[in-house]
């Protein structure tokens, strides 16, 4: 799915003066898309800010191509940006990495807690601040020569955000919590 970065009106038209720079034998490079911020991917994970110690936590992204308009080497131009890699900082000094955003448990159809290509298990308790870093390959388009491919991948850490991680235990009660508030247990 492709979508148009909201902060990028459609409203460049293909160049209706000779474009020096519109040759296929241009090398555009990250360096020259100063004009075309990449976008930050949402982020989050499950269970919603929390994680059990020896358990799995599952992180996901939400990164689609995007699609802006602007101007590049002086002409006006296309850049799309097509996510192709996932890094994660977990905070407590590991990190992943993934090919793919990930997704819910629900939506992968798994249990609670399962493992996933983007799940960490954190081994000690605390409060860790975790950072995406999404790498996106760029693509641009002088009007409409078609697309060609930027030298370079571009990098966009996400805002952090913190996960709590807390020991979890089970405890047996002799009465139903809900009946006797006040039980063993409760």
């Amino acid at each position: 799915m492709i979508s148009r970065h909201p902060e990028w009106p459609p409203t460049i038209a293909a160049p209706t003066t000779p474009c020096p720079n519109c040759s296929p034998d241009t090398i555009v490079r990250v360096s020259d898309l100063e004009n075309f911020p990449a976008p930050a991917a949402p982020s989050g994970m499950e269970p919603n800010g929390w994680a059990v110690v020896g358990l799995a936590a599952n992180f996901w992204a939400g990164a689609s191509a995007q699609v802006g308009e602007g101007l590049l080497l002086g002409q006006p131009a296309q850049v799309m940006f097509t996510p192709i890699g996932y890094r994660w900082n977990y905070g407590d000094g590991t990190a992943g990495s993934s090919v793919t955003g990930g997704a819910s448990w629900e939506d992968l159809g798994l249990a609670e807690f399962a493992s996933t290509a983007t799940s960490h298990v954190y081994t000690t308790k605390g409060t860790y601040s975790v950072v995406l870093t999404v790498e996106y390959r760029a693509d641009y388009s002088f009007g409409d020569q078609g697309w060609r491919p930027v030298e370079g991948i571009v990098t966009v850490p996400s805002g952090p955000f913190a996960v709590v991680a807390a020991n979890e235990s089970t405890v047996l009660v002799a009465e139903d919590c809900n009946v006797n508030p006040h039980g063993p247990g409760c």
